[in-house]
């Protein structure tokens, strides 16, 4: 049930990167019209991964999914019926704090639901329904949108998270972790615990891990095509790297959940981590020399979205391991809040990186991101340990 709420999440947050050429069409805007539209959808996950764990660990992990559900189907479905973009932006951003909402809601359900000896792999899996929701809504964009319109995807994307709502007041069960402590203790989840002397230095390194990391993916995704362009490739050469990328990606967050059970979380992303680093340094030095064969880029690619993708898996297993049950809807939340912010500097960043030079500087980008988000999640004094 949770892994249906969360591919339902990763579809709702593609619609507007598929609908971008209809709304350009449509409405007459441009690129730059539409930039604010994507910033204001990505705050508002990071404010809504935040609060929503907060909420979550105040009134519970089941009241925060389906609440979530609600916000980001209500938004979405409104979206598809207005003309105006100040106010098509506004809803972008209501829905982004309902799809902020979802994942740190839905990982805690999923990591209080395991034994504890299975967690990093329940989670991991789970983390795999986001994007197999991206999956599912590419394809329906290539199927409907030339019939149904940008809006018909969107009132899609819409409806079908308040249908399974509907559903999950009547089927979805709260985490039992969740209502033994509230009744053993009768206490609240209170942001600030997180900063707790027990608590504060796994915290700030995890945060800063969390910026790191989407620094990182994101850049990749948001500026990686644009990259290729500059450096002479075709277009149709983007979309093979991007589906290369992204099955590295999926390969990457699965064996994570595996390895942190195996060799624990500190060896798990010292080897996520090395492999996107060198994948890099790689790609640096091939470009440095020339444009690279597509087969190079291609393997290489794969391998910085095996550690771009499998360091945000890392992430959550950590999350779900560190803050007690009382704490860790909020703890998820501020992690995957904090990392938001990585995703809204990518946006700058990449730009500028490009701008100054070209696929070499990049790749830098990439690789001191990913350097640091590993440095800190390897300095976690208390890591997930071998099984």
């Amino acid at each position: 049930m949770v892994a249906a709420a969360l591919m339902l999440d990763g579809l709702d947050a593609q619609v507007l990167g598929l609908a971008v050429p209809s709304l350009i069409a449509e409405w007459g805007v441009t690129r730059a019209d539409l930039t604010p539209v994507t910033a204001g959808s990505l705050v508002g996950m990071a404010i809504g991964a935040t609060f929503g764990g907060w909420f979550g660990d105040r009134f519970g992990r089941r009241a925060g999914l389906i609440g979530s559900l609600l916000l980001f189907g209500v938004s979405t479905a409104l979206a598809s019926r207005v003309d105006a973009l100040l106010v098509f932006g506004l809803l972008r951003a209501l829905a982004g704090l309902g799809l902020g909402a979802a994942l740190p809601n839905g990982t805690a359900l999923i990591a209080e639901f395991t034994p504890p000896r299975y967690r990093s792999i329940g989670v991991s899996i789970a983390m795999l329904s986001q994007p197999v929701g991206s999956l599912v809504a590419g394809l329906l964009a290539a199927a409907l949108i030339e019939s149904v319109g940008w809006r018909g995807l969107f009132l899609i994307g819409g409806l079908t998270p308040l249908v399974v709502a509907l559903v999950y007041l009547k089927t979805l069960p709260e985490s039992p972790q969740f209502v033994a402590g509230r009744e053993a203790s009768g206490e609240r989840a209170s942001p600030l615990a997180l900063l707790a002397p027990a608590l504060r230095r796994d915290s700030l390194l995890l945060w800063l891990a969390g910026f790191m990391s989407l620094l990182a993916l994101y850049t990749m995704l948001s500026w990686g095509p644009a990259m290729l362009a500059s450096e002479g490739y075709p277009l149709s050469f983007a979309g093979s790297v991007v589906a290369t990328f992204s099955v590295g990606g999926i390969t990457g967050s699965l064996l994570v959940g595996v390895l942190a059970r195996r060799i624990g979380s500190r060896a798990t992303q010292g080897l996520i981590g090395g492999v996107g680093l060198v994948a890099a340094l790689v790609l640096i030095l091939l470009f440095s020399n020339g444009r690279p064969s597509t087969g190079a880029v291609l393997a290489l690619m794969a391998c910085v979205g095996f550690s771009a993708a499998g360091s945000q898996t890392t992430l959550y297993v950590l999350s779900s391991h560190l803050y007690p049950t009382l704490l860790r809807g909020t703890g998820i939340g501020a992690t995957l809040g904090l990392g938001r912010l990585g995703a809204v500097a990518s946006a700058w960043a990449g730009s500028t990186a490009l701008d100054l030079g070209g696929a070499e500087a990049f790749f830098t980008l990439f690789a001191i991101s990913i350097a640091v988000a590993t440095a800190a999640c390897t300095a976690i004094s208390r890591p997930v340990r071998p099984d």
